[in-house]
């Protein structure tokens, strides 16, 4: 099928027109082209916790359309479904983090959740500057059993978080206060799709899992042309399309779904109800979903919402179908000031404004407001921890030819197990390290922290992909706390402090990916060294680190024998990642890309420092 025609059939046009239309509608409002972050001035002197959101076009009018009083502070917006990059979310945080904190809201999805995360922790690291964020998955058509690893994705349901943060924020609220409510109502929140159809994205041809011509209805449908799980026939009628949703939402003795819980319907339950149109519905006929599926909830399953929200809110281009949102404060301590904050008004062009429902009294002291928080504490700029300063060139360039004799191995799995670029891109990193210690002599003679600093950003700035995000958050961490542990003991540098600074660091990169020892990923190679690195750190230097990098060659070659629970390389036939064993007939696995660059990394370590 050729591609449906629309007046502007560019990607990159319809991105670049609709940021320069936010100026023309919201002329209060800074935007920054280059980085595509649209914020409100003066964010520093607030005087109030600040909130971010962002991700990928095409979802409007999140995020732009959200950035007002009592909701967001910035956004910043990627390509058509593409995560805004590290750069970008960095810039957000420059122009709009607040002394009193900062809060990022992204959806669950790997490319935002790893950009995110990589962003956040380079602030800190940079400025020491309170920031969190808050993941959001709410989509209940992911079952249990294939989700329980990378969570659920992130959809409709998120705009509620934005919602609650940003009246609390203004409200003068502490920032571990407006986390802790943002995580809780995260945790309430249910969402699942139906479409009549895959969206149209301009420029493209139609998705390949159905087209209009099947009539099949398209139950649990992503935003960003997701496959559904199921389909119902189109002999289906809109009420039994809603009930199947509901039951996917509030049916609790649903094994793999049912997320809401058993105390989430009945009578006197408190649910706010959210409609979303997905793009290309009418007006007229989200308002009859909405009543239907006012009546079906309360026929069915006794629940009358105490909150109604319909309208576009979170689109899918122009996705044929619409989401139901359920969010439930029944057992919630601070429900009612929940729903007051959903209540709070707004002048966001993009929120759709309805009436607010009488709330509950609510009997909760408030006790906590943004002028209570502590002072910040000082951070840590420039520490001058004594070191050779020759070591730093020589774990660099040492790293580079290990990584380079490894690259075409790496290159020669990945290309079979995941999307081929793993060893290049550990190559680009290595090479932009080696490429900054030449332009920039200063590197070896700077204090250790502040010199790795300069090295992480720039083989952070030259990596891409998901590889590349879980290397600048560990770096990163790795840096931000060889500081902190550095101003707080004043030690010479040693194996212990870079031993506990490792530790550090994988207990921040843990927060951002579920991979463990046995997932089959670069942490079966990262996770063993680091244990026994902490393990052997009272022994000689180099008889730890041997040791260590044992344990990391032995995890790498583990992964020949394990199944992949993440990436892209859980969807590659068992029988595509088999080599044969020199001089005998029989076959082996692969080892994982990912660990083996691992292993390159930490042996040009051991490379540097036994020289």
């Amino acid at each position: 099928m050729g591609s449906r025609r629309s007046f502007i059939q560019d990607p990159a046009q319809l991105v670049k027109e609709w940021s320069s239309a936010q100026l023309l509608l919201q002329p209060t409002l800074q935007f920054d082209e280059k980085a595509s972050v649209l914020y409100k001035p003066a964010l520093s002197q607030a005087g109030r916790v600040t909130v971010i959101s962002g991700g990928g076009s095409g979802h409007e009018p999140a995020h732009f359309g959200y950035i007002g009083d009592n909701l967001l502070d910035a956004a910043v917006a990627g390509a058509l479904f593409a995560s805004p990059n590290v750069r970008q979310i960095y810039r957000a945080l420059e122009v709009a983090s607040s002394p009193k904190g900062t809060i990022l809201i992204v959806k669950n999805y790997t490319g935002d959740k790893l950009n995110f995360a990589l962003a956040l922790e380079r602030f800190k690291a940079a400025t020491g500057r309170k920031v969190h964020m808050v993941l959001v998955g709410d989509d209940v058509s992911v079952p249990r059993s294939r989700g329980k690893f990378v969570g659920r994705r992130g959809l409709a349901g998120t705009v509620l978080v934005h919602k609650i943060a940003g009246a609390a924020a203004s409200r003068g609220f502490g920032v571990e206060r407006i986390v802790g409510w943002c995580e809780q109502v995260a945790r309430r929140l249910g969402t699942i799709g139906a479409s009549l159809g895959p969206c149209h994205v301009p420029g493209q041809a139609s998705s390949g899992y159905a087209t209009d011509d099947t009539g099949d209805i398209l139950l649990g449908v992503g935003i960003h042309n997701e496959p559904p799980i199921r389909t119902l026939p189109s002999r289906s009628s809109v009420e039994e399309v809603i009930q199947a949703m509901l039951d996917l939402l509030l049916n609790a003795d649903t094994e793999e779904h049912g997320f809401l819980g058993p105390d989430a319907a009945g009578p006197g339950r408190r649910l706010v109800l959210h409609v979303n149109n997905l793009g290309g519905l009418s007006t007229i006929e989200m308002g009859s979903l909405t009543a239907l599926t006012c009546a079906i909830l309360k026929r069915l399953w006794g629940v009358e919402p105490c909150r109604i929200f319909c309208g576009t809110y979170l689109s899918a281009l122009d996705g044929r179908g619409f989401s139901i949102t359920l969010l439930s404060l029944t057992e919630s301590e601070d429900g009612p000031l929940l729903l007051s904050l959903l209540n709070d008004h707004t002048n966001a062009t993009g929120w759709v404004s309805s009436g607010a429902a009488t709330p509950w009294e609510y009997k909760t002291q408030v006790d906590e407001v943004a002028g209570n928080l502590q002072a910040e504490s000082s951070f840590l700029r420039s520490l001058d921890i004594s070191h050779d300063e020759n070591l730093l060139p020589r774990i660099v360039n040492a790293i580079f030819s290990s990584v380079s004799t490894a690259e075409p191995l790496i290159t020669k799995y990945d290309m079979v197990l995941g999307d081929g670029d793993c060893g290049t891109t550990l190559l680009a990193g290595a090479r932009a390290m080696t490429e900054t210690l030449q332009k920039e002599d200063s590197i070896a003679t700077r204090g250790f922290p502040l010199g790795i600093k300069a090295l992480v950003d720039a083989a952070i700035d030259a990596m891409g992909g998901t590889s590349g995000a879980i290397y600048g958050i560990y770096l990163t961490a790795f840096f931000a706390a060889l500081n902190r542990l550095y101003g707080k003991d004043h030690c010479t540098l040693s194996l212990k402090l870079a031993s506990a600074a490792a530790s550090e660091a994988l207990e921040v990169l843990f927060e951002f990916t579920g991979a463990r020892v046995g997932d089959r990923t670069l942490m079966d190679a990262l996770i063993p060294f680091v244990a026994q690195l902490q393990k052997s750190s009272d022994k000689d230097g180099a008889v730890a680190l041997q040791e260590a990098i044992g344990r990391a060659v032995e995890g790498c070659e583990s992964t020949r024998d394990l199944q992949a629970r993440f990436g892209r390389s859980t969807y590659v036939n068992e029988m595509a990642g088999l080599e044969s064993v020199e001089g005998e007939e029989s076959m082996r696995r692969l080892p994982d890309p990912g660990a083996c660059g691992v292993v390159a990394v930490l042996k040009g370590i051991q490379q540097a420092l036994s020289s």
